[in-house]
C-alpha cells in the first residue's frame, strides 16, 4: 500500500488529486485539514470511493506553531514512509492583504512558507523513490498574456522578508498587491522545487506543476459577488477557447501522473504545466540570488 500526503485535498485540485488516488489502487492518503468535521466527511468520501485508508490530521498552515505540532505528531508516528507529497493548499487575496497569526502576509505563509517548512519536516519521512509536487501557477510568469488579462504582471521578488510583512513597493495598489502577493508566491513554489532537488537529489523526485487557470474552482472565493459569478458560471464555458485554461478534472489527471512517477522530466526540479509538459519558468525563477534570500 502506497502513502500519498495532499495539503488543500477538500476542494478544487487537491480533491481531484485525491479522488483519482483513490480510485486507481487501495492508497493510504494522509489528507491534513483544518476542520475536523469536514475532514471526517472527506475521509468517508474517499473510502467509499477505494482509498484502503485515509487520514485527516488537523493543520493550519496560517499557524507556523500549527505546523511544527503536524511535523512532531507524524515524527512520533511509525507509519510507513511517504511515496509522495503534495503541496497544494493555496490562498488568493483579492481587496486586502491579510497576515496570519504569526504577523506574516497570507498569502506568502500559507501558499510558500509552511510548506516549505512542512517538507523539510517530511524529508526524513520520504521512500526513496517518492516525489513531492508544488502547486504553482503561470502568473508568476509576465510573459503569460492570459495572466496578464487578468491583472497579473508576473512575481515581484525581492526579498523573504519582504514578501512576509506584504511589501510590494510604494505606489503598488493592494488590489494589485494581491496579485503580486499570488503572483510570487508560486515563483517560490518554483524555486523550491529546484533548489530540494539540487540539495536533496538523493531523498526523492521534486517537481512543480502549473495546474493553468480553472474557473470554478474555489480560488475566486475572496473576490466579490460579480466576479465569484463570472468565476463560476461564465468563465468555465470559455475555457476550451481560452488558451492556458484547464479544469480541476483534467489537470488533477495530469498531476496525480506527476506525483505517481507515471509523467516525468529528462531532470529533477523540472516546471510542468497542465498538458504534462515541462516548461523553463520565467528568468526570474533560475536567478541564483533568488534561492538564496
Amino acid at each position: 500500500m502506497l502513502t500519498y500526503l495532499i495539503t488543500g485535498a477538500t476542494s478544487g485540485l487537491g480533491l481531484q488529486v485525491a479522488r483519482r488516488l483513490a480510485h486507481q489502487a487501495e492508497h493510504h492518503l494522509i489528507l491534513p485539514v483544518r476542520d475536523a468535521l469536514r475532514g471526517e466527511t472527506l475521509g468517508q468520501h474517499l473510502r467509499a470511493s477505494g482509498a484502503a485508508r485515509v487520514s485527516t490530521p488537523l493543520l493550519d498552515l496560517a499557524s507556523l506553531r500549527s505546523v511544527a505540532a503536524f511535523l512532531e505528531a507524524i515524527a512520533q508516528d511509525a507509519g510507513s514512509e511517504l511515496d509522495g507529497v503534495l503541496l497544494n493548499a493555496g490562498t488568493q487575496s483579492a481587496t486586502q492583504l491579510a497576515f496570519t497569526v504569526d504577523g506574516t502576509e497570507a498569502t506568502f505563509a500559507i501558499n510558500h512558507l509552511a510548506h516549505h517548512l512542512l517538507i523539510k519536516g517530511l524529508l526524513g519521512r520520504l521512500g526513496r523513490s517518492a516525489w513531492v509536487g508544488w502547486t504553482a501557477s503561470g502568473t508568476h510568469d509576465p510573459r503569460e498574456i492570459l495572466a496578464r488579462l487578468f491583472g497579473f504582471r508576473g512575481a515581484r521578488y525581492s526579498s523573504a522578508a519582504r514578501l512576509a510583512k506584504g511589501d510590494f513597493g510604494a505606489g503598488v495598489s493592494v488590489t494589485q498587491a494581491c496579485k503580486d502577493a499570488y503572483a510570487t508566491s508560486k515563483l517560490c513554489n518554483i524555486v523550491s522545487a529546484r533548489v530540494f532537488a539540487t540539495r536533496y537529489s538523493q531523498s526523492a523526485n521534486f517537481f512543480s506543476f502549473d495546474p493553468g487557470l480553472m474557473p470554478g474552482t474555489g480560488l475566486a472565493r475572496e473576490q466579490g459577488q460579480a466576479a465569484q459569478w463570472l468565476w463560476r458560471n461564465v468563465l468555465p464555458r470559455l475555457a476550451v477557447v481560452l488558451p492556458g485554461t484547464s479544469s480541476a478534472a483534467k489537470s488533477s489527471a495530469v498531476l496525480t501522473a506527476l506525483l505517481t512517477g507515471q509523467v516525468r522530466a529528462a531532470y529533477n526540479g523540472a516546471y510542468f504545466n497542465y498538458t504534462g509538459q515541462a516548461l523553463e519558468p520565467a528568468p526570474l525563477a533560475t536567478e541564483p540570488w533568488v534561492a538564496t534570500t
